[in-house]
């Protein structure tokens, strides 16, 4: 079976005919976390173009290992090609693991240029093969693709604009202009797109790593960017959103393990929040200190084999979910067990019981009520929302509660939610 990371050895790569293609940007920068590398996978599983480019940075920083981990990590995940372009994270090793950093990509009717511009400024090689390139196939349909962006109205981190003008003189000189379709780049954690002296330039930096909010740009969720011939013969663009979908592992065996891995984890987050909330009253400040830092590890060991085991659902199916659950636990499992903890006088068994199903309750409504802003399309109403830290009540509402109406817990005990 052939590789999927393709290693370039040549600079042009002819195909036979290009369909469609899928951008994804900057995976890996942010590090190789699972959370990340989870978002990278759906990105990678949901392509659906021919064959896929990743716009720069697939690692953290140069070290060997992070190339190796994350190559392996494509090969066991994906079927299709997929062409890397340097990205400025990927400096120390790119040779080594994925071949020459300028290369193009040529059918009959589409010439696509990886030019490497990681360090600020464009390498000789790329401004020799795009001038070579665009001389020798000067295709209908001319795309650039950069790690980072030429000069924009969006955002200025960007190459300069001296830089970015040797690009526009080859481009004049070889008569293409009239053939450039897209420039496309990465580099910034969100997207947007601008105009370039009539160019459309994707800017999109979504395929794994923590989306960061840019002036004046709404922040995206994590997606790709698919390439496409429609039926009239001309190249179009969509950006699409990642759906984190349940994994087909075909191995029940490593599902058991991660579900008990989750299980495990979870009860370990709350046992070590226990055990430094006693360890703090009892004066033990420190040791406080390290079980909380436990339950954060743990919380995170939990969020990572979730996403492994299937990822998060969508905020609708979240909501859902979520009332499913609370009904469940409001009907069933805490109304009958508060009825026998009562009928048999267990005092502080119905205690803990009760307190649970209060807030349940409420849990419920408030959960409805999202349920109807969110699937009109839209986030619910800004609100300010408390919790009971002794019996675990959930309010809303404007004015900090007073006392809690369940337990009594007085005004410094009913945190505020941020």
């Amino acid at each position: 079976m052939a590789n999927a990371v393709q290693f370039v050895k040549q600079r042009i790569i002819e195909m036979e005919s290009i369909h469609s293609f899928t951008v994804l940007g900057d995976p890996g920068c942010d590090g190789l976390g699972t959370e990340i590398m989870a978002a990278f996978t759906q990105a990678l599983d949901q392509a659906s173009g021919d064959f896929i480019v990743v716009i720069g940075d697939i690692v953290p920083y140069g070290a060997e290992n992070f190339y190796q981990n994350a190559i392996e990590l494509m090969e066991n995940q994906c079927r299709k090609p997929i062409y890397m372009l340097c990205g400025n994270h990927d400096t120390v090793f790119y040779d080594q693991y994925f071949g020459f950093r300028e290369y193009a990509i040529v059918d009959p009717k589409t010439l696509i240029i990886m030019m490497d511009d990681s360090n600020r400024h464009f390498s000789q090689d790329s401004l020799e093969l795009l001038d070579l390139a665009t001389a020798r196939y000067p295709r209908e349909n001319i795309i650039l693709m950069m790690h980072i962006p030429p000069p924009n109205q969006k955002n200025p981190n960007s190459i300069s604009a001296k830089e970015w003008q040797k690009v526009q003189d080859i481009l004049t000189a070889n008569k293409v202009r009239d053939s450039m379709r897209y420039i496309v780049a990465g580099h910034l954690h969100s997207y947007y797109e601008d105009d370039i002296q009539g160019v459309r330039l994707i800017c999109s930096g979504g395929g794994g790593a923590r989306i960061e909010p840019l002036p004046g740009i709404d922040a995206p969720y994590h997606h790709r960017v698919e390439f496409a011939y429609n039926g009239q013969g001309v190249l179009e663009f969509q950006k699409q959103d990642l759906r984190y979908c349940k994994p087909d592992y075909q191995d029940e065996g490593i599902m058991e393990r991660l579900e008990a891995a989750f299980r495990s984890e979870c009860m370990a987050h709350i046992r070590y929040r226990l055990y430094a909330e006693d360890a703090e009253k009892r004066g033990l400040d420190h040791l406080a200190k390290l079980f909380r830092a436990a339950a954060d590890a743990e919380f995170y060991h939990a969020r990572n084999h979730q996403y492994t085991l299937a990822g998060i659902k969508e905020p609708a199916e979240a909501l859902m979910e979520s009332i499913h659950y609370e009904a469940r636990e409001i009907s069933e499992l805490y109304l009958e067990s508060r009825e026998y903890a009562r009928e048999r006088k267990l005092g502080l068994p119905f205690y803990s019981i009760n307190d649970a199903y209060e807030a349940e309750k409420i849990h419920h409504s408030l959960f409805q009520e999202a349920l109807t802003h969110i699937s009109a399309g839209e986030d619910i109403a800004e609100a300010n929302y408390y919790t009971c830290t002794s019996c675990g009540y959930t309010f809303s509402g404007e004015e900090h509660p007073v006392a809690c109406p369940i337990c009594g817990a007085p005004y410094d005990k009913i945190k505020s939610v941020h």
